[in-house]
């Protein structure tokens, strides 16, 4: 519906709604009646949006080792594609970093070694970028930044990956006791 989208399309910014019809429109300046989730994603998760996250991750996130290490992260991506996205972007703004990162999903091999290596706050990866795998039933304390990359429609769910956050972790930062996580 032409109104729908004229409505949807006023709530973007400048630039989005330039980037929308661009990405969308064809060379009549017509728009298709409906988009593919596909086609909407690739242009929502597209490599600047992520690339502005992982700024204000490894800007804004927690840190330990005073100050010379990001703490222990989980990126909450939406599918398997969007989390090897993100482990693009982040090697390609992070070369340094080699082992700073790890994509954690069901088409991990030797996922549970995975895991377990990201659960040991002596090891690499500091951040895991996760569909599915770390929302519950995960245990580690050291956790002090979740990035929130997908939709949650549960609320129990949505919950569940708070309570990753929340685990109390005795002299973590420089120390001094856990008490937040971002």
């Amino acid at each position: 519906d032409v109104s729908k989208r004229t409505v949807a399309a006023t709530k973007l910014s400048e630039e989005d709604r330039e980037s929308y019809e661009e990405t969308f429109g064809d060379e009549k300046g017509k728009f298709p009646e409906a988009i593919e989730a596909a086609a909407l994603n690739t242009w929502i998760f597209n490599e600047d949006t992520i690339r502005q996250a992982l700024d204000i991750l490894m800007t804004n996130g927690i840190r330990i080792n005073y100050g010379a290490k990001l703490g222990k992260t989980i990126i909450f991506a939406k599918n398997h594609d969007h989390a090897e996205k993100i482990f693009e972007v982040f090697h390609k703004e992070y070369p340094h970093l080699p082992d700073y990162a790890k994509v954690i999903d069901h088409y991990t091999s030797y996922v549970q070694s995975a895991i377990d290596e990201f659960s040991d706050a002596e090891k690499m990866p500091q951040i895991a970028i996760s569909v599915d795998m770390l929302d519950t039933g995960i245990d580690v304390p050291e956790i002090l930044n979740l990035i929130f990359f997908k939709k949650v429609m549960s609320k129990a769910k949505f919950w569940q990956m708070i309570g990753r956050g929340t685990r109390l972790c005795p002299a973590l930062l420089d120390g001094k006791d856990k008490e937040k996580f971002y």
